[in-house]
């Protein structure tokens, strides 16, 4: 027996009396053994080294009491038990950490690890640790990067694979990073989520972050370069392609400033040379250890590869990869670029902004001679075209992608014509490609924008004599010429043509500046090459990108908010709508249950015709007269009862609610708004503040001084049932001095709630006797959708002070509206202007008759009463059989499905609902689930679902019910 294992023995004996199964376990100092207590649960035992540092020991612990009852998306271990054990007549520490289920990434391939998820626990951890302090935190140790200046070592001991790369990362760090590290914030950083540390769940999932022996106060991006350097070391041709996800995790979770962007990439290669200088050092120390040297082999693999892949176009790929622009200054010369100020002399004489142009496809067989048709200057491939032309050798790229995306202009003109250059500008190189890759002869330019930034042009395919037109260092003006058109007999075999290519950067080279891109890295590469035609100025388009799944996700994910939310656990890609259906991008179709906005149906002919046939006329704003606006008007009072004559004409649902609310607080000269319970009214400040379902959940700050929240009447769930003159009383005790009572007709978020009978009535007396100004929402139930009327307020016998309409009215056009009396109207004219840009604009107002007319011509109140109530005939039907469900309630199509685990205590069945929603999907039926217990399926299709679709949907949610 080993004197490291009956050590260990006798440290497990210590703390947990009556172990059994000691399997050690690897370490880089420490003994480490998994043990199970006598009732078979596994604990982790540790036992540190006879000469570790206590206070480097009690700063693990106190970090593992730090973030001991955290919410983290990882499990961390926890601390059992602490002992000093005597080994060999020295007391050594022991400790006992909880067992964390998972394996280390190290055993599953990279494309099996959700990379994304792990940078963003990662990042979480680091959150979490910000608060963290600890005296023995300002110790550096062997593992600090901002001491790694400190590492001594010797070149001629380090492993010659490594050797070079190894010196220049760390004379890299001591001549530049450290000092970049020194200005940025330091914190508690776990150092050393490697490959072994990092535990992954069955899926791929992070599932824990072990071993915090290496904590250490740095600036935080220093331990996303850890992640990143043993993520490296997993990686094919790329080495950069597992980096970028786990990046893109990490920023989406804690956002990197761009300072930490542009020295990642060095401070990936400074951790990759620590580990090789430590590992020379421990090798000596303890030679035995085999784990010490786990990572060098990889290490050696990747070291000749990593100068390069960690260079200039990294940092591009990483602000790509964080929702920066690749390259920072494109936007200086781009802008520079589209002004007046440039004024760019034709390339070729043809190349007018004039030019009659043939556009080529992108399959064009480009090789040997070309005539240009009649009355064609010039013939062009477009910048940005996937082109599978390019299939040479050459193009291939790492992991199989070739580079295909074309980066350039190539203007077909007859061999031999003068090639100018467009700006004053410098000669940076010339050259003429090998026989081997013969495309002719090549210019870089450097110009610079009128404040001085520069910018470089690429002129390729040239004839062979611009080596001795031209030298590097030459001044050339606009205008002059530089160059002629090489010939297919000197250009590789190719059609006669310059390729012009843009560049904001080079990327620190001079030559082998690639000419098309991978259409995975197709946003790197135009913002490193913009478009061309900003200095060539043809009247072309640059071609349409093709984006995939991937590419949505990711950019979602960076350029758009995490706030914005994605229905179902595998979000749809839609790309088409028709009546009740969406269609997604491989051409499945799904029926929309979900969809109120979408009123008449999906891309409804009638509508998007009027929408076409204004645009093409007019657009305006509502400072001329117009006869499409006064009409709206005219056609949509005449649907309201007396006195309800007035319209507002606006952009969305929550700018009509925020309007009704300034109309009454100016009406009555008072602040406080009374709501319901569970309400939602939108998502401006104003909304938020008066939407019990927004202010009183997650990230909400309760409610404020202005808003005074009454009890929903909920005949189901309410304490009063269907007594809604019950209800109305919190109405009566609440409207001393109240604007305004606001409410939906039928709350949608609430879950689809009824409200009680002679609520509305009783509420509005209560209201009105205080002065209150009654607001009904009808931004979701409105325009025939209850089947029985056309506004859900009008079964309750109530006629509003004020009405708010949305989503439905403009089906899916951005149009909403208020509709008010008179007097209120008129109040609101206080002297101050009201004005909406886009409100009430013609295309919208052609768009909203379209509707109206939809609605009355196609019989859709009508349609929605009849298979609304087919559909809520069914769905009583499922309720007879499925105890799960406790409630059908809503009028026309204006549905909600109650789920409980117990019809008679009626908890929500939250989980059962998610399933439902889930299962329906797969079967392709969109539904979703709210209410406060998110338990209520909610139904609301367009109006133009036929009895056989619902059929089909009560088909599937049988199905889903079921499973």
């Amino acid at each position: 027996m080993t004197v490291g294992l009956a050590a260990l023995e006798s440290a497990a004996a210590a703390l947990l009396p009556g172990y059994r199964d000691l399997v050690p376990l690897p370490g880089e100092r420490d003994l480490n053994a998994r043990v199970c207590s006598a009732d078979g649960r596994p604990a982790v035992l540790k036992l540190a080294a006879a000469d570790a540092d206590p206070d480097r020991v009690e700063l693990e612990d106190a970090v593992l009491r730090h973030l001991a009852g955290r919410a983290l998306p990882v499990r961390t271990p926890a601390l059992l038990d602490r002992a000093a054990i005597d080994v060999e007549g020295r007391w050594r520490v022991a400790r006992m950490l909880t067992w964390i289920d998972g394996a280390p990434w190290t055993d599953r391939p990279l494309s099996d690890i959700d990379l994304r998820g792990v940078g963003a626990a990662v990042a979480a951890l680091d959150a979490a640790l910000a608060g963290f302090d600890h005296p023995a935190l300002t110790v550096p140790h062997r593992w600090s990067m901002p001491a790694a200046g400190q590492l001594s070592f010797d070149p001629a001991r380090l492993p010659a694979q490594c050797r070079e790369f190894t010196v220049a990362a760390m004379g890299r760090f001591r001549n530049e990073l450290g000092a970049a590290l020194d200005r940025l914030p330091s914190q508690a950083i776990h150092n050393d989520a490697n490959e072994h540390n990092v535990l992954v769940d069955d899926n791929g999932a992070p599932a824990g972050l072990i071993d915090f022996g290496d904590v250490d106060r740095a600036p935080r991006v220093c331990g996303l370069a850890t992640l990143c350097a043993y993520a490296v070391l997993h990686a094919g041709d790329d080495v950069l392609a597992p980096v970028l996800p786990l990046v893109a995790g990490y920023h989406r979770e804690a956002p990197l400033t761009v300072a930490e962007v542009a020295i990642l990439p060095g401070l990936i290669a400074t951790r990759l040379a620590m580990s090789v200088v430590n590992a020379v050092r421990q090798g000596d120390d303890d030679p035995g250890n085999a784990y010490l040297q786990v990572s060098q082999g990889p290490i050696r693999r990747v070291a000749p590869r990593l100068g390069e892949a960690l260079g200039a176009l990294a940092v591009c790929r990483l602000r790509d990869a964080c929702g920066y622009p690749a390259v920072p200054e494109s936007r200086t010369v781009v802008a520079w670029l589209s002004s007046a100020a440039a004024d760019p002399a034709p390339v070729v004489a043809a190349a007018r902004p004039d030019a009659k142009v043939l556009v080529l496809p992108s399959d064009a067989d480009l090789t040997g001679a070309a005539v240009l048709p009649d009355g064609v200057d010039l013939a062009v491939g477009r910048y940005g075209e996937d082109r599978p032309v390019y299939t040479v050798d050459e193009f291939a790229g790492a992991d199989g992608e070739r580079r295909t995306v074309h980066l350039g202009l190539d203007l077909f003109v007859p061999a031999g014509e003068p090639v100018y250059a467009p700006f004053d500008g410098d000669v940076v190189a010339v050259a003429v490609r090998p026989a081997a890759l013969d495309y002719g002869g090549t210019l870089l330019l450097r110009h610079e924008t009128s404040s001085g930034a520069p910018f470089w042009l690429l002129l390729g395919h040239l004839a062979r004599e611009v080596t001795t037109r031209v030298r590097p260092g030459q001044r050339v003006a606009r205008g002059e010429r530089v160059a002629t058109v090489g010939a297919p007999d000197e250009n590789g075999g190719w059609q006669p043509h310059p390729h012009v290519q843009l560049f904001t950067t080079l990327l620190g080279r001079s030559h082998d500046l690639p000419g098309v891109a991978r259409r995975s890295e197709r946003d790197v590469w135009q913002s490193i090459s913009p478009d061309p035609n900003l200095v060539c100025r043809l009247p072309i388009e640059p071609a349409p990108a093709q984006r995939d799944r991937d590419w949505i996700v990711s950019r979602r994910g960076t350029n758009l908010s995490a706030t914005l939310s994605l229905s179902y656990a595998t979000p749809l890609s839609i790309v088409a709508g028709e009546g009740a259906e969406l269609i997604d991008s491989d051409g499945r179709r799904y029926l929309d249950l979900v969809n109120n906005v979408a009123h008449v149906g999906h891309c409804h002919s009638r509508v998007t015709a009027a929408l076409t046939e204004q645009a093409r006329i007019l657009n305006t704003n509502t400072r001329y007269l117009h006869p499409a606006i006064a009409e709206y008007a005219r056609r949509l009072v005449a649907l309201f009862p007396d006195p309800l004559s007035v319209v507002f004409l606006v952009n969305s649902g929550s700018e009509a609610n925020d309007l009704a609310l300034r109309l009454a607080r100016t009406h009555t000269g008072r602040d406080v708004v009374l709501a319901l319970e569970h309400a939602y009214h939108g998502h401006t400040s104003a909304l938020i503040e008066v939407s019990h379902y927004k202010f009183a959940r997650a990230g909400g700050a309760g409610a404020g001084p202005r808003v005074r929240v009454c009890r929903l009447p909920d005949p189901y769930r309410g304490e009063h049932g269907d007594d809604g003159v019950a209800y109305a009383e919190e109405v009566a005790r609440h409207s001393h001095g109240a604007a305004a009572f606001l409410h939906e007709s039928i709350p949608g978020v609430a879950g689809q709630v009824e409200l009680a009978t002679g609520y509305l009535a009783a509420a509005y007396a209560y209201a009105r006797a205080a002065g209150a100004v009654c607001i009904a929402d009808e931004v979701q139930c409105g325009f025939g959708r209850v089947g029985d009327a056309m506004w859900a307020f009008e079964r309750h016998g109530v006629v509003p002070d004020v009405v708010t309409l949305g989503k439905p009215i403009g089906n899916g056009h951005p149009l909403a509206a208020v509709v008010t009396t008179p007097q209120i109207a008129r109040s609101f004219v206080s002297g101050m202007e009201y004005f909406n840009t886009f409100g009430g604009n013609p295309v919208s107002c052609r768009i909203g008759l379209a509707v109206l007319d939809t609605i009355r011509d196609e019989r859709l109140m009508a349609n929605a009463a009849d298979v609304g109530g087919h559909l809520a005939a069914g769905l009583r039907e499922l309720q007879r059989r499925h105890a799960c469900i406790g409630d059908v309630r809503g009028r026309g199509l204006f549905l909600g499905v109650d789920l409980v685990t117990d019809r008679s205590t009626r908890e929500p069945a939250s989980e059962r609902a998610r399933a439902v929603v889930e299962a329906a999907v797969a079967r392709r039926v969109l539904l979703s689930a709210d209410g406060p217990g998110a338990n209520v399926l909610k139904i609301k299709p367009p109006l133009v679902i036929t009895e056989r679709e619902a059929d089909r949907a009560l088909h599937v949610l049988e199905g889903a019910l079921t499973g």
